[in-house]
């Protein structure tokens, strides 16, 4: 930085004024990994406890006993504003048999094997499902529904796991769109865009989530791995739209997002009918999901961290290491303990980089060249119109 301030008390001495440059409008370096460095930061583990009882609605039987079924389950999820809204598959949050419901009946199905009630679980699923009713304490209240989104930051060198509260703010039904937009009380989060016109079919994508053993929850400790395909095609369900991509997505990665080259969302990673992972993978489009926010008059957006942490990785995959520094380092200070500014800054050190570095030096000379030439130019063309 005292090379930098020497330049820059040079530039005062001659009086020269700084050019604002315009942003760059070439296509980002660094294809699939930069995608992956932009989006991870923004994905996190939904992680939901359910507790409630099952009815059998033919015969008035409950199951639970007195102190009920408590069943966790986890996914994965977006977040699409710095102030704390973050996007997931409804399914992940939902009552009904498609969601916490369904994982009830699960628990019921296992206490009823282990009684020696059941002989075929799959048979007893499909009775529950069409016959049971997940609730609460009361006939026909909702089963309790405690949410929470886990995320890791960068402390020094520690990486340390942040969890929040999260609430509801709306969502479309599993079997109509599944789509769920949650709000946690926190600020200044990595954040991703949203991209609202389709991928077109044959587009390179990546589909990143916490991924989670069967019948298991995912490490909140892990990182969202990313596995790239390619949009295969569009469809409808219940007159909402869908991507498929050849991408297979793992149990845990559910309402994590699909993003393009640029690490825009393009869509929420879905499940087949009972939850199953799928290959070829299904994505909600990010359409449903702008039109869940329109419903409810919330704007989103990345931050100026966001556009900094964005900035510093084109020039990181650029090989301009020093540049890199200088973003990275305003990203910290901007979201202290962004986990993707604290490893590529990290990175861009070990390749050489550093705060003023010469390369930093070099942009600010070009900039001051071109002040200096405008500067002439001008002064020329007034002695000119002068002498006219």
């Amino acid at each position: 930085m005292a090379r930098l301030g020497a330049v820059l008390g040079a530039v005062a001495l001659l009086g020269v004024a700084m050019p604002v440059a315009p942003p760059a409008a070439a296509q980002p370096a660094g294809g699939e990994e930069r995608a992956a460095a932009v989006a991870r930061p923004g994905v996190v583990l939904v992680s939901v406890t359910w507790h409630g009882w099952v009815r059998d609605k033919r015969t008035g039987e409950v199951f639970g006993g007195t102190a009920g079924y408590e069943v966790r389950t986890s996914c994965s999820g977006a977040v699409i504003s710095p102030d704390g809204y973050v996007a997931t598959a409804s399914r992940c949050v939902h009552t009904g048999p498609l969601g916490g419901g369904g994982a009830l009946f699960e628990a019921a199905v296992a206490d009823l094997a282990q009684t020696g009630r059941v002989r075929d679980a799959g048979k007893a699923r499909a009775e529950i499902a069409q016959h049971g009713s997940a609730e609460g304490p009361v006939p026909d209240s909702a089963v309790d529904r405690r949410i929470q989104v886990e995320r890791v930051e960068a402390r020094g060198t520690e990486q340390v796991r942040v969890v929040a509260p999260a609430a509801v703010v709306d969502l479309v039904a599993p079997e109509d769109g599944d789509v769920a937009v949650l709000k946690v009380p926190r600020e200044r989060l990595p954040s991703l865009e949203i991209r609202s016109d389709p991928a077109p079919v044959g587009a390179p994508v990546l589909a990143i989530g916490h991924p989670a053993p069967p019948n298991a929850t995912a490490d909140p400790g892990t990182e969202p791995v990313a596995r790239n395909g390619r949009v295969t095609a569009h469809r409808t369900q219940a007159g909402r739209a869908f991507h498929e991509f050849d991408a297979a997505d793992a149990h845990g990665t559910g309402g994590g997002p699909v993003v393009d080259l640029r690490g825009g969302v393009v869509g929420l990673i879905s499940r087949g009918p009972t939850g199953e992972a799928r290959s070829p993978g299904l994505a909600a489009s990010a359409r449903t999901l702008v039109d869940v926010l329109a419903h409810k008059g919330i704007a989103v957006g990345i931050g100026q961290h966001d556009r900094d942490y964005r900035a510093g990785l084109d020039r990181y995959f650029e090989g301009d290491h020093d540049g890199a520094v200088e973003h990275f380092d305003a990203v910290l200070a901007g979201s202290p303990g962004h986990r993707g500014a604290t490893e590529h800054r990290r990175l861009a050190v070990e390749g050489g980089g550093e705060a003023g570095g010469p390369s930093t030096l070099l942009a600010v000379l070009a900039a001051l060249c071109g002040g200096i030439a405008v500067a002439t130019a001008t002064a020329g063309t007034a002695v000119a119109l002068a002498r006219r």
